[in-house]
């Protein structure tokens, strides 16, 4: 499960992170800086726009997409909230993406997501979980053009069961892939599913948060900085 992240970069930042693996294929990289598009987002909801990579023939396109996928049969604009996220292990069987897996795959560029840790019944802790290498996340996707949300594009994470570096956290986490795999994502004539198993995943890097997080309306840059203060008893977690 994803339901918050974080995207606190610019159009440089995306072009160096994909440079050398486009420079590789014949594909085109069609960045240009927007201070709307780019603006930071340090607490990322369902319903926010946010910049999105997808193909255009062959070209690399940002397009501002909102997050909730809202199907193209759907009269429903309400229905993408419940949509923030496609299961790995289904996407391609469920009605609402299937056929996006096939003509409408993305990649959303994220500095990185949270998720809480809920060993213990009585709270939860906010972790805040980035690229162990420091890269910025390229997380696999699908998007829709919706018209109950008059032709606005939609899109929705695809998650897959976490490995070791965040089960102890939670059991689901995007489908992150290297720069040479989100492009095959998005430009392979076939979806190439083998990329949700977890030897293409890159390591995460897990950092305890502030609560603050917690709310939609707290959205700046000390949302991502440690937590230090210390648990209280009835917030102590099993690690």
């Amino acid at each position: 499960m994803c339901g918050r992240f974080v995207g606190a970069f610019n159009a440089t930042d995306l072009i160096e992170e994909l440079s050398l693996a486009v420079s590789k294929t014949e594909l085109v990289l069609d960045v240009s800086d927007s201070d709307t598009l780019f603006a930071p987002n340090y607490n990322t909801a369902p319903t926010h726009l946010v910049p999105i990579l997808r193909m255009e023939e062959q070209k690399i396109v940002v397009d501002a997409m909102q997050w909730g996928l809202v199907p193209t049969w759907s009269k429903d604009p309400n229905v993408g909230s419940k949509m923030i996220n496609a299961r790995s292990e289904t996407v391609t069987e469920k009605p609402s993406f299937r056929n996006q897996v096939s003509r409408h795959r993305c990649i959303i560029p994220i500095s990185g997501f949270y998720e809480w840790d809920r060993s213990d019944p009585k709270t939860k802790v906010p972790y805040y979980v980035t690229r162990e290498d420091g890269h910025l996340m390229l997380v696999a996707g699908i998007w829709a053009s919706s018209p109950a949300l008059e032709g606005r594009h939609t899109f929705s994470l695809i998650t897959r069961e976490s490995v070791d570096d965040l089960l102890h956290i939670h059991n689901r986490s995007p489908v992150e892939l290297t720069s040479y795999d989100a492009l095959e994502w998005m430009s392979n004539e076939v979806a190439p599913l083998e990329l949700f198993s977890p030897v293409h995943q890159p390591r995460f890097a897990t950092l305890r948060v502030s609560r603050r997080v917690n709310s939609v309306r707290n959205n700046d840059a000390s949302l991502i900085l440690p937590d230090e203060e210390p648990l209280e008893s009835g917030d102590l977690t099993l690690f």
